[in-house]
């Protein structure tokens, strides 16, 4: 008997009692079972992320391709926004300087103007709260938040103007502390749900403001990211005739607002494309584009009349992705709360890019780790050299040291 017939033989048994194994009624009855709740919970997930896609708060659009901009070059990482101070008080997001004393908007509301100390050092006295976050019987546009949301602020003479989320454009004067109603969410069509910042021409007739979406308020600004829609308006404001312009739409979450030294151009990020657009303000069209790694916010200018951009969350390629696929982003705004969806961005590397008038990146300050700063909005250089960072989440105004 040859080894290759042995070895067959006995395999035999082992095959016999596989198959005998395999054709018991309770094995079978197991393969069964297995396979009915392989199928069950197939059909659960399937049925679940269909409910979800159906009863999304939103309808995803596709988005042109996101680029990551690598931090190399102008962009290099470094830490010159890791060391400073801070302040506490609630998420101020936008900071002015103004015959020493610095003015900001918080969280709920209120308008705060933080005293020199004795010996004069900005942002080392008092805080005094110049109003209680509330105007009465004005028009919001959201009922879910029952006091303001200051997101933009600047002063010309002695009126301190207010781009609020909630309340619209207003004024507010420093010496009777009386309010102004400017521009109402109702005055413009379609009415606004998220004004968000402003500037103002240096003669003071003309105030340039951006309402970030037209869709979504403050309250769901998430649906406005995910979805990918581009809502986003620039008004144009005649001071003394209250004369109201729609200048520009469809930008994507158009943020900060900042006119160029001859004000023949408007700087303005916009959010969810990581990018700042450079936008002649005769023709309204677009100069110059610059992609950078984080979110921009609102801008600035600064004592050597570049602007400061402030930045977070930087682009991740997880987020890139969701961005490729609108079905992705719809049936996660489905499944997932936003207040949760809100936490996933890295809101502790912090950034501030110094650009000028031809759109060009001069360089970027980091605080990679959060040392310093938290979910860095705007970036406002003082006049000791300083720069006070505002943020819409913190709860503390950072001023970091700036060392030439």
């Amino acid at each position: 008997m040859s080894s290759t017939t042995l070895r067959q033989r006995r395999k035999e048994p082992i095959k016999e009692q596989e198959a005998s194994v395999f054709s018991r009624p309770e094995t079978q009855q197991a393969f069964v079972s297995f396979r009915l709740a392989l199928l069950i919970t197939t059909g659960i997930v399937i049925a679940t992320l269909l409910l979800a896609y159906m009863t999304s708060p939103i309808t995803a659009v596709g988005v042109e391709e996101l680029t990551i901009v690598e931090l190399t070059g102008p962009f290099e990482l470094n830490r010159k926004l890791s060391k400073g101070k801070q302040i506490l008080m609630s998420a101020p997001e936008s900071i002015v300087e103004h015959k020493g004393n610095l003015y900001t908007g918080l969280a709920d509301g209120r308008i705060v103007k933080i005293h020199p100390s004795e010996d004069g050092a900005l942002g080392a006295g008092k805080v005094e709260y110049l109003t209680n976050g509330i105007i009465p019987k004005a028009e919001k546009t959201t009922e879910d938040i029952n006091h303001g949301r200051a997101l933009g602020i600047r002063i010309h003479d002695n009126d301190l103007y207010v781009a609020d989320a909630i309340y619209g454009l207003y004024k507010l004067d420093l010496n009777s502390k009386e309010i102004t109603i400017l521009v109402r969410p109702s005055d413009t069509n379609p009415p606004m749900k998220f004004p968000d910042d402003l500037d103002i021409t240096a003669d003071g007739k003309i105030v340039y403001f951006s309402d970030a979406s037209y869709r979504c308020p403050i309250t769901t600004l998430i649906n406005e990211a995910l979805e990918g829609t581009c809502t986003s308006r620039i008004f144009k404001y005649h001071v003394f005739t209250h004369k109201l312009e729609t200048v520009m739409t469809g930008l994507c979450f158009g943020n900060g607002v900042q006119l160029t030294k001859d004000e023949k151009t408007l700087i303005i990020p916009e959010t969810t494309r990581y990018r700042v657009s450079w936008v002649d303000t005769t023709t309204w069209k677009t100069k110059h584009v610059l992609k950078i790694p984080a979110m921009p916010d609102n801008v600035r200018m600064n004592r050597h009349g570049t602007y400061w951009v402030g930045a977070t969350s930087k682009l991740s390629k997880p987020l890139q992705f969701l961005f490729r696929y609108p079905f992705l982003r719809q049936i996660v705004i489905g499944l997932v709360p936003a207040n949760v969806i809100l936490g996933i961005p890295n809101r502790k590397h912090n950034m501030l890019f110094e650009v000028n008038d031809n759109g060009e990146i001069i360089e970027t300050l980091h605080d990679p780790d959060g040392d310093l700063t938290f979910a860095v909005a705007q970036g406002t250089e003082l006049s000791d050299g300083r720069i006070a960072l505002g943020t819409y989440a913190a709860p503390f105004l950072a001023i970091a040291d700036r060392s030439e």
